[in-house]
């Protein structure tokens, strides 16, 4: 390998492929469900008017009215999630040359993407490759030097050629520690 071609990892078709249908159905299930929500919720107050002026309790309305609301939040939530996973995926990829590799995250701001794992290590600081939840994860061990930061730690969540890199990341960091 030349110094002036690197090797460039990213996500296959079938992958960046399967991360759209999971952020689709899960937008496809999150508007049915809050259009189920706003449906019902009329009744839902209808029923809380007719309960207070009959001075029966109302708890459980309310109950069913926080719970909606919540569902919403947390759907919400859940929509974020794989529209963050859709872009991780589809603008990810892992560069690998002489020097070291690099990961990037060009679908995301730059801030956001150096917090969720983009950065540069030489191959002389990588120390561990790992799996934490949904990412595998390449940890660096180099110490913030006099005015420097520290080594990142790079993520990324799916590549093609997963084994090939492992390999390639394996053979090249000779400060790598193995954990029994």
């Amino acid at each position: 390998m030349s110094a002036g071609s690197p090797l460039v990892f990213r996500p296959s078709f079938a992958q960046r492929a399967m991360a759209m249908l999971l952020f689709a159905g899960s937008w496809l299930v999150g508007v049915r469900a809050l259009a189920q929500i706003l449906e019902r919720l009329p009744v839902l107050r209808a029923s809380l008017k007719v309960a207070e002026a009959a001075s029966e309790p109302t708890w459980s309305f309310w109950i069913a009215i926080t719970a909606a609301f919540g569902a919403v939040i947390a759907g919400s939530l859940l929509l974020l999630g794989t529209l963050l996973g859709v872009l991780m995926v589809e603008g990810s990829q892992v560069l690998v040359d002489e020097l070291g590799l690099s990961v990037e995250h060009n679908a995301l701001p730059a801030p956001l993407a150096r917090r969720l794992g983009a950065g540069r290590l030489p191959w002389k600081h990588v120390s561990r490759l790992e799996r934490s939840g949904p990412f595998f994860v390449v940890r660096g061990a180099g110490e913030p030097g006099p005015g420097g930061p520290k080594d990142p730690n790079l993520r990324f969540l799916l590549v093609e050629e997963l084994e090939r890199l492992v390999l390639t990341i394996l053979e090249r960091s000779p400060n790598l520690k193995h954990e029994d």
